[in-house]
């Protein structure tokens, strides 16, 4: 059984998300608000969370953030759910670090599969090796700390966009799928007019910046999916 945190005022949903998960393969337990969270996130060792965006007191961003910044494991997989399904909103949740970004309502059925797939993207990260780091073009990548060396620059990244580099790291300058990407990055196909790719490596851009020659490093193929321009093929 996986062991899932729920921060999420709704008792109702609770119920019937611990029902319904814990046929699943997931053991549920419930957090009111973002205090509550926090604290058990601090006491206690997750397999993964749930964070309800719109919290009494500290709200769901507060939260993540306080996970990233250390509280619990900083590669912690976190599914963000939020009555507004707007893009900002969205996007605030990615920046503050969130694994994925679910709109209620949702299907049960979806959640289970974003679950699973925030799972085995954990499941499969790599252990970090002796030696130098992994390099993509004039980038060092720490799998062991979920950061990347620009330079003397240190960005800081989630568990997903770290398998996301990897995946460029392995077809630098070649075109990667939205397919692919998706199924290895999020662990699915696309649904519907789902844009947590593009959010992911919108994401990515800005904080891994331009590349040496001032270009984007990351462009995207219209129709076809990304492709990781080194400097000299820029």
């Amino acid at each position: 059984m996986n062991k899932l945190l729920i921060i999420d005022d709704d008792c109702k949903l609770f119920r019937l998300l611990d029902e319904y998960l814990g046929n699943s393969g997931f053991l549920c337990f419930h957090a009111p608000d973002g205090e509550a969270g926090l604290a058990a996130l601090a006491g206690e060792s997750w397999d993964l969370a749930i964070v309800d965006v719109m919290l009494p007191g500290k709200s769901g961003h507060e939260v993540l953030r306080r996970i990233r910044s250390g509280i619990a494991a900083s590669d912690l997989p976190v599914l963000m759910l939020t009555a507004r399904g707007g893009e900002d909103d969205k996007v605030t949740g990615l920046e503050a670090g969130a694994d994925d970004y679910l709109a209620k309502p949702f299907g049960v059925k979806e959640l289970v599969a974003r679950l699973h797939a925030l799972l085995r993207r954990t499941n499969r990260l790599p252990a970090a090796e002796g030696g130098d780091p992994p390099r993509l073009d004039d980038l060092a990548i720490d799998r062991k700390a979920l950061l990347v060396w620009r330079g003397e620059t240190r960005v800081e990244i989630t568990a997903s966009e770290l398998r996301l580099l990897e995946l460029f790291a392995g077809a630098p300058g070649r075109v990667i799928e939205r397919g692919t990407l998706y199924r290895k990055i999020l662990g699915h196909p696309p649904f519907g007019q789902d844009r947590s790719l593009d959010m992911m490596i919108s994401r990515l851009r800005k904080k891994l910046g331009p590349g040496r020659d001032g270009r984007e490093r990351i462009r995207s193929a219209r129709g076809q999916g990304y492709v990781f321009l080194q400097a000299k093929e820029a």
